[in-house]
């Protein structure tokens, strides 16, 4: 029979191997999750962000396409939903303080719009600044929208974003026409300055002149300056 020491030493390897056995599961267990994480975490930063729409894209001027806008220059007046660089890295929210605390420290300023008459009204453009991470030129501090990226690296901390410039405001040459038209007005009426730009008689306006006045005899006087 074995002694009563070979016993208690027998009893006590059986508790340790029995307390050690849980303790190495849990530890490869462990090891498992974390493997899982870090190879999930790899996997979602090297995917590359959802596709947006053109629509959500959207484009920023380069300048303010009409005097009834101010302010929005360089991309401040973009309002789309881009929120990654051009590096592709993902952009700091504005209300956020990490990783960089300059986000947060900018104020938000609403655009204002002002009515002028039934049909029109005129933009004075504020930042864009928000809770959320879309690219902004709040600060007209680049050539277009940027933000604040998530990348703790200085060299990364801020970057231009990936969105097209919008392209100029076509002109309307209708609209342009009718003004001229309604600030001329020469078509009915016998205004040589409005006609020729000029009152100034010469060896090769004499006849034209004449020939216009005989013709437009009777019309309706321009409201020139000056007297004839």
């Amino acid at each position: 029979m074995p002694s009563r020491a070979a016993a208690t030493a027998t009893a006590i390897i059986v508790g340790v191997l029995c307390l050690e056995a849980p303790s190495t599961a849990f530890a490869a267990k462990s090891q498992q999750l974390l493997h899982l994480r870090s190879s999930n975490l790899q996997k979602l930063q090297r995917e590359a962000p959802a596709e947006l729409s053109a629509f959500d894209t959207g484009c920023y001027m380069e300048e303010d396409p009409s005097p009834l806008e101010s302010g929005g220059a360089a991309g401040r007046s973009y309002r789309g939903l881009v929120s990654t660089t051009v590096s592709g890295r993902t952009c700091q929210k504005w209300t956020a303080a990490h990783p960089w605390p300059e986000a947060a420290d900018m104020a938000a300023v609403a655009d204002k719009k002002t009515k002028i008459d039934e049909t029109t009204e005129s933009t004075e453009w504020g930042n864009g600044l928000g809770n959320h991470n879309y690219c902004r030129n709040p600060d007209s501090s680049m050539d277009g929208p940027w933000c604040f990226t998530m990348d703790t690296n200085e060299a990364f901390k801020k970057e231009l974003c990936e969105i097209p410039k919008c392209p100029p405001k076509p002109r309307d040459f209708t609209a342009e026409a009718d003004a001229l038209k309604a600030t001329v007005e020469a078509t009915d009426c016998e205004c040589a300055e409005q006609l020729y730009g000029s009152t100034v008689t010469t060896k090769d306006t004499s006849v034209p002149l004449a020939l216009v006045d005989k013709q437009q005899g009777s019309k309706k006087r321009c409201p020139c300056g000056g007297s004839r």
